[in-house]
């Protein structure tokens, strides 16, 4: 594999300019692997357009380039006391490589998504020239909703350059309330918290809460001041019947293990890989459902193995599956097993870890989302040449 690291933004316009000329195809990445066994030699990464374009945290805006992990744009703005309200999965993510991937979470609970914080964005067209869309600040709105379309793109549409993002102040005294459950009939007091609409900040649930247990541990995140949470910790424990553990953002405590805490502004995935120790070529797959009520349904407990383990946002209505194995075999008799699961419901899949050889083509159409054909009508517009290779768009 050839790879091409640009110091500035001109070096890439003119390398795809050239590849564009040569009908060459290649590969955007950030720091992440694209999941294909038919994949191009060339690829090109962002990983040193790191320069910050404006950081105004009076008009709570920030620009970067697209290069720039994501952690270290949290670490800026942390400064000002500011906080991108994103949920990365991987510690380690670049801008670009978060907006490309569409990447969600926990946070867009009551924070929102991405589609909900950026403002603008620079990518390389399919003619390699430089489209500027959106503005740097909230309200400049014109023209066709640029920012949003290269949301998900997964590198297939452009190249992402560099992006505009409005902040919010970080949370006051964030808190969570931690509880174990033998099964998961958690799901039905997470309805009645939906329901109440009481103001959280995230919510996660695990199983096996460690090895050797059936445990699910139950996360709820809130944050404000005193009264506030106060509140907020008696109407929660109210709907619950078990003990649940009050913690603040960066404690620990012997009997929970893995508190996703402020570390889900940065990276959770990572945190659970090094908690459950997968190794390096695990499975994990992403189930996307239609609706937070598709869960109800599903029964949890039939699917569980000594090597399988899950994260569940359940008003999010995303379930992460994690098997321990970097078996092929293994890892296909799973895809296969939840497909008839997810149809019933009409779920999607997203892929985040597997083995080589293992790719969007084993997933098919269940990692098509809805206005899948107009995202292939839009490959077909927006790069003409055929040079921005991703195998979604082949499915």
């Amino acid at each position: 594999m050839t790879v091409f690291a640009p110091e500035t933004i001109e070096q890439a316009q003119e390398w795809v300019q050239a590849r564009i000329s040569a009908q060459e195809p290649f590969c955007v990445r950030g720091v992440g692997r694209h999941f294909s066994s038919q994949e191009p030699t060339t690829s090109l990464e962002s990983t040193r357009l790191t320069r910050t374009n404006f950081f105004d945290p009076d008009d709570m805006v920030v620009g970067v380039e697209s290069g720039m992990r994501v952690n270290a744009l949290q670490g800026l703005l942390s400064e000002k006391d500011m906080v991108l309200p994103v949920n990365p999965w991987f510690e380690d993510s670049t801008v670009g490589g978060l907006l490309a991937s569409n990447d969600i979470g926990p946070n867009r609970l009551n924070m929102g998504g991405l589609r909900d914080c950026i403002i603008g964005i620079e990518y390389l067209n399919g003619q390699g020239e430089r489209v500027h869309a959106g503005g740097k600040v909230v309200k400049n709105v014109t023209g066709y909703d640029l920012c949003r379309m290269m949301l998900g793109s997964l590198g297939g549409l452009g190249v992402i350059t560099s992006a505009n993002f409005k902040m919010m102040p970080q949370p006051v005294a964030p808190h969570g309330l931690y509880g174990r459950f033998s099964d998961s009939t958690w799901l039905q007091n997470v309805a009645a918290l939906h329901t109440g609409r009481l103001p959280i900040d995230w919510l996660q649930a695990l199983s096996p809460a460690e090895s050797g247990t059936s445990d699910w541990l139950l996360g709820i995140g809130f944050s404000g001041n005193k009264e506030r949470r106060s509140r907020l910790e008696r109407e929660i424990r109210a709907l619950f019947e078990v003990p649940l553990h009050l913690l603040a953002d960066g404690e620990s405590h012997p009997d929970l293990p893995y508190l996703p805490g402020s570390a889900r502004f940065t990276g959770w995935v990572s945190g659970l890989r090094r908690f459950w120790k997968l190794p390096p070529a695990h499975l994990h797959l992403m189930a996307l459902m239609p609706t937070s009520e598709a869960l109800n349904p599903m029964r949890f407990e039939t699917l569980r193995t000594d090597s399988l383990r899950m994260a569940i946002h359940p008003i999010g209505g995303d379930l992460h599956f994690f098997l321990d194995s970097e078996e092929a075999d293994s890892q296909k008799a799973l895809i296969n097993a939840l497909q008839p699961i997810l149809r019933r419901v009409q779920g999607k899949l997203v892929l985040g870890n597997a083995v080589p050889g293992i790719g969007y083509e084993t997933l098919g159409d269940f990692a098509k989302p809805p206005g899948y054909s107009v995202a292939k009508r839009l490959k077909q517009h927006l790069d003409p040449a055929g040079v921005f290779h991703s195998a979604f768009y082949d499915l």
